[in-house]
């Protein structure tokens, strides 16, 4: 009987697919933290995911938690922030009650968040080259009971966040 050759590999078998929002800066997303989250879609069964949101400059993550506010209320963004996101939310409490405009409210919270240091209110806003953060909308992911359950179990997930806590997938992994 001549020699059987080992079969190639599935070729129907996809790569999963991540795909970044407008606001998700996909340069601030390394290699090896892409890994992480196509092996843990794999292990949920997800074809594609969308990441809506990666690093933050100061500015940015303003944006998000004046628009997380306006969203949402005061107090459920308190729930989710620590001490130091909660004394930006002051800030945005403040300059409301002084009747700032939409843009001069982003600004004081932008100021605020460069007094306390950027990082204290948001691991979006930490070096990327040394954490990897990403928000994973929870509409592009089919199976979120396996999802979830995957990137828990995932040991290169130092700390995640999920809804109702967060409006996202919220995971950090260490590059």
């Amino acid at each position: 009987m001549p020699p059987t050759t080992p079969k190639p590999a599935d070729s129907t078998a996809q790569e999963p697919q991540i795909v970044f929002g407008p606001s998700a800066d996909s340069s601030t997303v390394k290699p090896a933290a892409l890994q992480v989250i196509k092996d843990i879609m794999r292990k949920a069964g997800e074809a594609s995911c969308t990441i809506t949101s990666t690093a933050r400059t100061p500015a940015m993550q303003a944006r998000a938690m004046y628009n997380n506010i306006v969203g949402t209320s005061v107090k459920s963004q308190k729930d989710l922030y620590g001490h130091w996101g909660d004394l930006v939310i002051d800030q945005y409490v403040a300059s409301k009650k002084a009747g700032k405009t939409p843009d001069q409210i982003k600004a004081d919270m932008t100021a605020k968040i460069i007094e306390i240091g950027p990082a204290n209110v948001s691991r979006h806003c930490a070096d990327f080259n040394v954490l990897c953060v990403v928000d994973i909308a929870p509409s592009s992911v089919q199976n979120k009971t396996k999802f979830v359950a995957a990137f828990k179990a995932d040991k290169r997930v130092s700390k995640y966040f999920l809804p109702p806590t967060d409006p996202a997938y919220h995971l950090e992994i260490p590059v």
